[in-house]
């Protein structure tokens, strides 16, 4: 892969996706999925120890780039803030630009069992827009409605909704209800079924895969749950494709696989397989944020 776009193997970019810091390395990106793929992995920054938000740490970062006003919604009650966590951040407008929020869900923490046991749950359940989703993901969602429904419906400028991992089918949840211009996911699970992707009409939804990443393949298909939107493909080179036919997509995972066998897989630190270390934060911000810049 070219030397100029990252790329990580390291167990430590994938279990805790903050420890790298350096956020907005060249400042306010210039697209909407750069600075979505960021805020994803910046949404991942919590305290030590704990799972709440470390909201001094993440308004500090987000301050350097304009955005001044950042409000935290977080399960309540939970034993050392463990539950359902995401941000939503304003920034105010300046010369020549509109206000822009973005609502940023954090995905998976694998030191919180809660999380784990929501992932688990996949049992269809309705949904109260129509269609059939991921249990686990809609009860994850309402632990933060109560305060997060008000506080977007109230908003008078463009929002972005986005997430990583389960993050990211959380916010196409929220994308279901209020109707946003646009939802950007990295390394999204399916979340409902066609019925359901239905409701998500209008909705702009670019859907980042990178390579051979492991969860954008479940839950399994044959349980009636399918992708929405469209797919942003990352390939081995680390070059973006839009809606790439199946088997290009499986002819770049086989050669990608079998690159990392060779080059990553057998040495310390390293994840063991691709289809996981794909899944990190990172290996979806550098190939995104370097993207505005290729043209």
């Amino acid at each position: 892969m070219p030397p100029d776009i990252f790329y990580s193997p390291e167990n430590a970019d994938l279990h805790f996706p903050c420890a790298r810091g350096n956020f907005f390395p060249a400042g306010m990106p210039k697209s909407d999925a750069a600075l979505c793929a960021e805020m994803a992995r910046l949404s991942y920054c919590r305290q030590q120890p704990g799972f709440a938000f470390d909201q001094e740490k993440i308004r500090s970062v987000l301050g350097l780039i304009g955005f001044t006003n950042c409000q935290f919604f977080e399960t309540k009650g939970s034993e050392k803030g463990r539950g359902t966590h995401c941000l939503l951040a304003l920034r105010e407008a300046m010369v020549g630009t509109g206000d822009l929020a973005v609502l940023a869900f954090r995905g998976t923490d694998r030191g919180d069992f809660t999380n784990l046991g929501t992932d688990a749950d996949l049992v269809p359940t309705a949904w109260e827009k129509g269609g059939k989703v991921h249990r686990g993901f809609a009860e994850a969602l309402n632990e933060v409605r109560p305060g997060l429904d008000p506080a977007l419906q109230a908003l008078k400028c463009r929002a972005l909704f986005t997430g990583h991992s389960s993050g990211a089918a959380l916010a196409t949840l929220m994308a279901s209800l209020q109707h946003p211009p646009c939802l950007h996911t990295f390394g999204s699970p399916r979340v409902g079924d066609a019925d359901f992707v239905s409701t998500l009409k209008g909705v702009e939804i670019r859907r980042y895969v990178d390579c051979c990443d492991l969860v954008t393949r479940v839950p399994p298909q044959f349980m009636g749950y399918t992708h929405a939107g469209d797919l942003y493909y990352i390939d081995r080179e680390r070059k973006i494709a839009r809606q790439p036919d199946e088997s290009t997509i499986s002819d770049d995972q086989d050669h990608a696989r079998v690159k990392y066998l060779l080059d990553y897989a057998l040495k310390i630190g390293n994840v063991s397989v691709r289809d996981l270390a794909d899944h990190s934060p990172i290996n979806y911000v550098a190939p995104v944020s370097a993207e505005e810049f290729s043209g």
